[in-house]
């Protein structure tokens, strides 16, 4: 109350005093948002824990270069939190973590010292499926979340127009997977869809299986991946052609990363040549 009785008694009569006082005010303000976050139970933390476990309405993205590229792709940071004592504090949507508690949020062994946290981006099935421009990539209960990624990245390499997520598939927006994808993630629309919904979409399939051929992939095709043990679900076998990669029989299957890149690579030459 004092504070805002000597404000008012300079403005009128000491315009000069009153601003310095303003000043002081917003430096003080800076400072207090400079001053770590000790405590676990601080609501930011638990914040940031829950997007790093759930990745279910909020993802994080951390270090510096994958949250300069998030925004530079047009993403806006809900927060951006830093590791304490390191440059950036104080700024407008700005926090610092100490060490301790930064660390164990941190998803990496070697913390990156800035992580952000982002409304989780939504795309729906018909935006990435249409218009018909390019292959679309479909992950049939891939678990891994650093297969996922890679194949995320494969899909921004190879021009495709998205990828699909269907049950028992890991999340894209997880933070192994984000890593793994390399930032891919921040341009390539991933949505998520049942069998059933690929099938109604009356695109053509092909699902990646061993005892299939090799042939050429049409422009606008669905490419299906399963798991490395179990391959595409009966329900996707049905309804599609299934496509082999020929190797020696000294080996009995390929990651499915690896296949993917295979495949995806000749789709693009494919139709590059087109």
């Amino acid at each position: 109350m004092l504070g805002n009785v000597q404000i008012a008694d300079h403005a009128e009569g000491d315009e000069e005093t009153a601003s310095l006082m303003s000043f002081s005010i917003i430096r003080r303000r800076a400072f207090y948002m400079s001053v770590a976050i000790t405590s676990r139970q601080n609501p930011w933390f638990k914040r940031v824990r829950d997007a790093l476990r759930e990745h279910r309405d909020e993802i994080v993205i951390e270090g510096p270069k994958f949250v300069a590229d998030a925004v530079g792709a047009g993403w806006k940071p809900i927060a951006t939190f830093y590791r304490s004592p390191v440059a950036g504090r104080g700024s407008q949507g700005a926090f610092a973590f100490s060490v301790e508690v930064f660390d164990s949020l941190a998803d990496t062994k070697s913390p990156q010292n800035v992580l952000a946290l982002f409304e989780r981006p939504r795309f729906s099935l018909s935006s990435v499926l249409g218009p018909r421009v390019s292959v679309v990539v479909a992950l049939d209960g891939v678990q891994d979340p650093g297969n996922v990624g890679t194949i995320v990245r494969l899909a921004a390499a190879f021009d495709c127009a998205g990828v699909v997520l269907l049950p028992g598939s890991a999340d894209a927006y997880s933070p192994k997977a984000i890593r793994a994808s390399v930032g891919a993630v921040l341009s390539v629309p991933i949505a998520s869809a049942t069998a059933a919904d690929l099938i109604r979409s009356g695109l053509p399939m092909f699902a990646a299986d061993a005892a299939g051929s090799s042939t050429t992939l049409p422009r606008d095709a669905i490419i299906v991946f399963g798991s490395e043990g179990r391959g595409a679900s009966d329900e996707i076998r049905s309804h599609s052609t299934p496509i082999a990669i020929p190797i020696s029989p000294r080996v009995e299957s390929l990651n499915v990363a690896a296949a993917a890149a295979i495949l995806l690579a000749k789709s693009y030459e494919e139709r590059r040549g087109r």
